[in-house]
């Protein structure tokens, strides 16, 4: 298998979150725009919510993503980095991970930056920095959706500081 052709049982890429509690009606909202944002890149991505926070698990059957409740908390109820990242390894057998914040939509393009990378290096870690978008409604994802996102963020988006790392992109074997 090469990774610009994974077989149709197995996935190139898995993103995996801990959302926050889907209560918030704002938060609801961007929560879900990046979840269909993520099963819109394709057949080839996967995409995986590890907690237990409310609402997670009646989201996470509606849009049919796995849900992986039994994450380790610290004595706060704060989920462990460790243990959202061990989890979502070893519910994944794909190639590359990508941890995401809840709120963070990617293009189609960040699986040809993936696949550009693993062909470059075995190990490597891809992190970015993000254009903030005020969205107060649930997108659509159809065919033009990247042209319009796209206009939308050139139009009304400003570049957030590169301090704020949202997501983080290797290879499986990396961070074991």
């Amino acid at each position: 298998m090469n990774a610009e052709t994974p077989m149709s049982s197995e996935k190139f890429l898995t993103i995996f979150t801990a959302p926050k509690p889907f209560t918030n009606p704002h938060i609801n909202v961007i929560q879900r725009n990046a979840l269909r944002c993520w099963q819109s890149l394709g057949a080839a991505v996967e995409v995986i919510m590890v907690g237990d926070e409310e609402g997670m698990a009646e989201v996470a059957a509606e849009y049919g993503v796995q849900h992986l409740p039994d994450v380790a908390c610290n004595r706060f109820g704060t989920p462990l980095i460790s243990s959202i990242f061990g989890l979502a390894r070893d519910a994944s057998n794909s190639p590359l991970l990508m941890y995401a914040n809840a709120d963070i939509l990617f293009f189609p393009d960040i699986l040809d930056t993936a696949r550009a990378l693993m062909q470059q290096s075995e190990r490597f870690l891809l992190v970015g920095q993000r254009w903030d978008l005020d969205v107060t409604e649930l997108l659509d994802f159809d065919s033009d959706w990247v042209e319009r996102l796209r206009a939308d963020v050139k139009k009304r988006g400003t570049l957030h500081v590169p301090a704020g790392s949202d997501y983080f992109l290797f290879p499986r074997s990396l961070y074991a």
